[in-house]
């Protein structure tokens, strides 16, 4: 069991593919139904044919939704096969006005599609700078000095497995309401 005492940050790691937005949804879902202002994005990846075209990125308030990358379609700097796309920051720029008013961040995810849209990742700068507790969905090859600073002193870290990703969303959420609390 990860220890959270003192850390306003949880990160969540592992391997694509292991179920990390499954958690971070599952997280999020109960968290609002506590009635927690939350405020933040998730990236769903969107599949044609049984085929990965891309990724959207979504705020969590259900109000704006835009792509984040594509394989095709968009001219932003390219990851890997897809091109970013532009009109991503749109969701970002929203996420941003409703940070004063929120209990806490969720960020799906700190990757290099995100990361490669400088008015996102200002976004998740800002966010992670603005004291505010957050549960952030982290790239296992994060490179990104300024970030890693950050999370090496203020986030406790589960790393989703095979073993233990079934867990995981009760022991985040007991882990997230405690942060909340000593707030």
């Amino acid at each position: 069991m990860t220890t959270c005492t003192g850390k306003r940050i949880i990160a969540i790691t592992g391997r694509p593919g292991i179920g990390k937005t499954t958690i971070f949804v599952r997280v999020f879902e109960r968290l609002q139904r506590d009635g927690y202002r939350i405020t933040g994005f998730v990236c769903p990846e969107v599949r044609r044919g049984g085929r990965r075209i891309g990724f959207l990125i979504r705020s969590l308030d259900g109000k704006l939704e835009r792509w984040l990358a594509r394989t095709d379609g968009c001219d932003g700097p390219r990851v890997g096969r897809y091109y970013t796309c532009m009109e991503a920051v749109d969701v970002a720029s929203h996420v941003l006005r409703q940070l004063p008013a929120a209990d806490l961040v969720m960020i799906d995810e700190i990757g290099p599609m995100e990361l490669r849209l400088p008015g996102i990742r200002s976004v998740i700068m800002e966010a992670l700078r603005s004291g505010k507790p957050g549960i952030y969905v982290v790239h296992e090859r994060l490179r990104d000095p300024e970030i890693e600073s950050i999370l090496s002193r203020e986030a406790c870290t589960y790393t989703v497995t095979l073993e233990n990703r079934d867990k995981l969303p009760d022991e985040i959420y007991s882990a997230a309401k405690t942060m909340l609390q000593q707030r």
